[in-house]
């Protein structure tokens, strides 16, 4: 029989092994809390910054890998979002209608086409596409042509009552100027409902210069006021647009060097659906399809039969539109879309924002505990918490059926979209996809990103009243998802014989 020493002694050299091998993993699972402490140093250093005030910056980056919070600062408080909204507004697109959902736009009539020609009036509904562009009204212009038709004997009539007929949110700023980023909305809408407007020198000085409209319809009239000027002057434009009820003017005032470059401005308009009706009676004219009779605005008749169906690209396709460019006029078209498909026609803003009540209640957050106004972020006085948009990004992060077309219509820091000058250069910045958002004295941006070690993480970091330029603001954002690309939580050990 062993003796009992002989057991002790056996139970000690165990004991004293396992404590041998198991002290490397002991000091390496010490490591981690190291590396986060030296990260929340800096960043505290970071947010420490005079441009920001310390009560109106809040963040949270959060590991998806390990489903722990890794630095968060006044994370639960809420801040005006700005365009980081647009991240609610896609997640509940993709959920709600799906990656591959279509709008449409359909064409009537309620006489039968007899010998290439059509001896009544021409239909044209919207249902809220957003990405109605140059190129697909042309495709549907063409559609039409190969019916075959040649001749229109009656008018275009426009019918946009998919959505209802408020055009601008309750909760934006008064009344909106002519800015790109202000476009009303519609049912039936095209281009963004916005027109380019483009300035080129004239040949001498004091030449009137060349303006360019597109699209070149008598909607759309100019006011030409400027001046050529010589290369020694600098130039200085003022290009407008005014409502003058039965068109829209164009007014070009300033100057410009004789030795100057185009220049390219980009303009909203007024009544929409009267916009996209005229610009669809002028495309079936280039498409060789002759329009006897006017441009109007009327619903479809009850006895109207369907003449042709155009659908747009993909969903997935037109949020990254929406995300990597921050097109408001695009996230506020989905949401009434949203509220037209879940609660019944016609599309409201109201019933948009009903939805998205309903998916964050859905995500454990209380009734009152945000303010949600609008699908873009454009209304100053929505509210929402880093601690909010992350669930929002853990939400999506969680669902294979919708997060590779939601993590792909972000912006690719360094590489695309408006975030493509940021971190340009940086090693890695690739690894970052980030939604920005940006109105006057705010600024936001949250998104996913990859650490060092291979890491996910999601992150949202919000500034308000700032005291200092957006740019400033951006610097320090990007300083933040530079120490998220380069961390680490382990570090090479020694390893015994």
């Amino acid at each position: 029989m062993m003796s009992a020493f002989l057991k002790i002694k056996r139970i000690f050299l165990a004991v004293s092994l396992f404590v041998v091998w198991l002290s490397p993993a002991v000091a390496h699972a010490q490591e981690p809390g190291l590396a986060e402490s030296n990260f929340a140093n800096v960043l505290d250093g970071i947010l420490a910054h005079s441009c920001l005030r310390k009560q109106n910056v809040g963040v949270n980056i959060y590991s998806l890998d390990k489903d722990k919070t890794l630095y968060s600062f006044q994370s639960n408080r809420l801040f005006a979002p700005a365009s980081n909204m647009k991240l609610l507004t896609t997640a509940m697109a993709l959920k709600r209608m799906g990656p591959d959902y279509r709008f449409k736009t359909r064409l009537f009539a309620t006489m039968r086409v007899v010998e290439e020609t059509l001896n009544g009036d021409l239909y044209i509904k919207g249902f809220g596409d957003p990405n109605l562009v140059s190129e697909q009204m042309w495709l549907l212009a063409n559609e039409l042509r190969n019916l075959p038709l040649r001749k229109i004997d009656g008018n275009i009539i426009a019918d946009d009552s998919f959505f209802d007929d408020q055009q601008r949110i309750k909760t934006w700023e008064k009344k909106g100027g002519a800015e790109a980023y202000n476009a009303p909305l519609g049912a039936l809408s095209f281009n963004f409902n916005t027109v380019t407007v483009h300035v080129s020198p004239g040949e001498k000085p004091g030449d009137r210069p060349v303006v360019v409209v597109d699209p070149d319809i008598d909607f759309i009239q100019i006011e030409n006021r400027a001046k050529t000027v010589s290369r020694s002057r600098r130039s200085r434009l003022i290009v407008n647009r005014v409502d003058r009820g039965s068109h829209n003017q164009i007014t070009v005032s300033g100057v410009i060097s004789v030795s100057h470059s185009r220049e390219t401005y980009y303009l909203n308009i007024t009544q929409p659906t009267y916009y996209a009706a005229k610009v669809f009676k002028e495309y079936l004219r280039r498409a060789g399809v002759e329009v006897t009779g006017e441009a109007r605005v009327a619903p479809v008749p009850e006895d109207a039969y369907g003449l042709s169906n155009h659908t747009s690209v993909p969903l997935s396709l037109i949020l990254r539109g929406l995300n990597k460019f921050s097109n408001n006029f695009v996230a506020e078209q989905i949401l009434k879309t949203i509220g037209a498909e879940l609660y019944g026609q016609p599309g409201t803003t109201e019933n948009g924002l009903r939805a998205m009540e309903e998916y964050m209640l859905s995500l454990g957050h209380e009734s009152g505990q945000f303010r949600v106004l609008d699908g873009s972020g454009l209304s100053r006085q929505n509210r929402l918490s880093p601690d909010q948009i992350v669930s929002v990004l853990r939400d999506m992060y969680s669902n294979l059926g919708v997060y590779p077309e939601f993590v792909s219509a972000l912006g690719v820091m360094g590489r695309d979209g408006n975030v493509h000058k940021r971190m340009n250069g940086h090693n890695g910045s690739e690894k970052a996809r980030v939604k920005t958002g940006t109105l006057s004295f705010i600024s936001a941006l949250s998104g996913y990103f990859q650490s060092a070690d291979g890491e996910r993480f999601a992150f949202s970091i919000l500034m308000n009243d700032l005291k200092c330029s957006n740019g400033r603001a951006w610097s320090l954002q990007d300083r933040i998802v530079r120490e998220g690309l380069k961390f680490e939580r382990e570090t090479k050990g020694t390893e015994l014989d």
